[in-house]
This record gives C-alpha cells, sequence and structure tokens, in this order.
C-alpha cells in the first residue's frame, strides 16, 4: 500500500472511480453501444441486400442485353429477308413489264404490217382500175374502138402481172 500511496493514489478515489466508470460502461453500453451496434448491423444487412440486388440487376442486364441483341439479330435477318424479297417482287415486275412491253411492241407491229398490208393492197386494186382504165384509153385510141370486157380483163391481168413483178 505503500507504493499506491508514494504514487498520491487514494484507494476510496480509486474505488469509487472504479466503481464511476462501471456505471458509466454500463450506461453506455446499455443505451449507446447497442443502438449503435444495432444500427451498424442494419446498416451491413442493407450494404449486403444492396450488393445482391446490384448482382441481380446485372444479370438481368446481361439478359437483357442478350435478349436486345438476339432482337437486333433476328431484325436484321427479316430485314434482309424483306429486302430479297422486294427485290425477288421488282425483278418479277421488271420481268412483266418488259414482257407486256414486248407484247404490246409485236402488236404494233403487227398491226401496222397489216395496215400495210391494207394499204399496198388498196393501192394495188386502185392502181390495177387505173391501168385498166388507161389501157382501155390508150387500146381505144390506138385501134380506134371500144374493148369488149373480156378483152380488159385479159389486157388488166397481163398489165397486173406485170407491175407486180416490176414492184416487188
Amino acid at each position: 500500500m505503500g507504493v499506491i500511496q508514494s504514487f498520491g493514489i487514494q484507494p476510496v478515489l480509486l474505488l469509487a472511480q472504479i466503481v464511476n466508470f462501471l456505471i458509466i460502461f454500463f450506461l453506455l453500453k446499455k443505451f449507446f453501444y447497442a443502438p449503435i451496434v444495432k444500427m451498424l448491423e442494419d446498416r451491413r444487412a442493407r450494404i449486403e441486400e444492396s450488393l445482391k440486388n446490384a448482382d441481380v440487376i446485372e444479370n438481368r442486364l446481361e439478359e437483357t442485353d442478350v435478349k436486345v441483341a438476339k432482337a437486333l439479330e433476328e431484325a436484321r435477318a427479316n430485314a434482309q429477308v424483306v429486302m430479297q424479297d422486294a427485290k425477288a417482287e421488282a425483278r418479277r415486275i421488271v420481268d412483266e413489264a418488259t414482257e407486256e412491253g414486248h407484247k404490246i411492241t409485236e402488236s404494233a407491229i403487227t398491226e401496222a404490217r397489216s395496215q400495210i398490208e391494207l394499204e399496198r393492197l388498196k393501192m394495188q386494186k386502185e392502181l390495177q382500175g387505173e391501168t385498166a382504165t388507161i389501157a382501155g384509153v390508150l387500146l381505144k385510141k390506138v385501134l380506134g374502138r371500144t374493148m369488149s370486157s373480156k378483152e380488159k380483163q385479159e389486157l388488166t391481168k397481163t398489165s397486173i402481172s406485170q407491175i407486180t413483178k416490176q414492184v416487188s
């Protein structure tokens, strides 16, 4: 005890301080330490839950990215199919239009040829008539008489065959 008093420590005051410390320690532990520990535990639990949620969200984000990539690939494939269909349809329409154009052209050419043939026949008949008239007038002047219809027909046939050979 002499050592304790030589350092200036009084046992009664030391005991009172120890009791005060224990009382304050008990009060701090009961009213402050427990709520702080509880608050820290709650905070730790929230952080763990947030980390789990972040993992879940990250997994969902990856799944969404995969789904978006798949949807984009499908859209590209569909667009490619649509473009191929459109090109095929355009080719078909162009082919139909070309075929229709050829038909119209052939029809116009055929019609023009038939018109030309009709005009040629018409002109040939007119020429035959005029030739027969001229031949008749010419013979009448040369022979001094009128021709019978049989003679006119014979002369017309002969003239027509000669003219046709020269025209052809």
